[in-house]
């Protein structure tokens, strides 16, 4: 299963040109194998508490143009880390909560660091396009792997301009090298079909940042996979120890957790053993009701034989 978790969300979705431009890109991956995508929402400065999901608000199923190729779509917002209090807004806001998936984008070297040691995100992706303001440290990516948090490389920009296609292999070849191929993500980023490309032409470029074909497959399947999973556990579960569920939303094969299957099984292991007691029960009087019949009809037999020898 191929994923692409970075398909730029148009800033007016209500517009008919850049809705077509989105269906579109949609049909293109379809048509490229890819099973599961995300729109990817971004956010610079402080992020509201009162703004809600502009994905939410726009029905985008209707992007899946045909009924037998399903294709998962997820959300993302991607916040450009330019203060390290942003981080109270991450556990904080409502805003994010209604996304599936949280990245961030830091833009100096003391925000990596918090990114990597503290956020609270499933993606630190870099601008790899161009140069980056800091050094890419091991000890400071080894607290993100830590953690389970992926590193993401966008190839939209080594197609839209040579001096990016450059310095993006070299950044992505230094993100390789520090990591060790480590929990890392290849996404798209492409703001028009044009710029996507197939699984295989994408594992072709992962070769030239130094992976292998394993490697390279890995990042965008296996690795997507696990920021999905880190996402969810994230959302739905307390340090990711302990999750809480109503009771209400226990189906019926799962009632045994709180105790109901096993009273109701109880009970009708006592209603079975009830009514076999009481088939017994009338069994052994049907029993004893024979045994009686017999015997009165072997006691008139003995009668009627002593009466036949008086006679004669």
């Amino acid at each position: 299963m191929f994923y692409d978790l970075n398909i730029p969300f148009p800033t007016q979705p209500n517009q008919v040109v850049q809705r077509n431009e989105l269906r579109k890109r949609i049909e293109i991956l379809i048509k490229l194998g890819y099973q599961v995508i995300a729109f990817n929402h971004i956010v610079t400065g402080k992020i509201n508490p009162n703004k809600t999901n502009p994905i939410k608000t726009l029905d985008y199923e209707i992007f899946d143009p045909n009924q037998n190729s399903r294709i998962e779509q997820l959300t993302r917002i991607t916040i450009i880390l330019e203060d390290s209090n942003q981080n109270i807004g991450l556990k904080s806001s409502n805003a994010t909560a209604s996304y599936d998936i949280i990245s961030v984008q830091p833009t100096n070297e003391k925000l990596f660091q918090n990114a990597c040691g503290t956020f609270e995100a499933d993606i630190i992706s870099l601008e790899m396009g161009s140069r980056l303001p800091f050094y890419i440290k091991h000890s400071t990516v080894g607290l993100a792997i830590e953690r389970g948090v992926f590193f993401e490389i966008c190839y939209a920009p080594a197609i839209r301009d040579a001096s990016s296609r450059r310095q993006l292999i070299s950044n992505a070849q230094n993100l390789v090298r520090v990591t060790r191929g480590k929990n890392i993500i290849i996404t798209s980023e492409a703001q028009r079909a044009m710029e996507l490309r197939g699984p295989y032409d994408i594992m072709n470029l992962a070769t030239i940042m130094g992976m292998n074909q394993a490697t390279a497959k890995e990042c965008i399947s296996t690795n997507c996979r696990s920021v999905v999973m880190h996402a969810a556990t994230r959302r739905n579960t307390h340090k990711a120890a302990a999750s809480f569920e109503p009771i209400t939303s226990l189906k019926l094969n799962d009632l045994w957790k709180i105790g109901k299957e096993k009273s109701s099984n109880n009970s009708n292991d006592n209603n079975l053993k009830r009514m076999k007691f009481s088939e017994e029960e009338e069994g052994d009087d049907d029993n004893d009701d024979d045994n009686n019949n017999n015997n009165n009809n072997v006691k008139k037999k003995k009668k009627s034989n002593k009466l036949r020898k008086l006679e004669t």
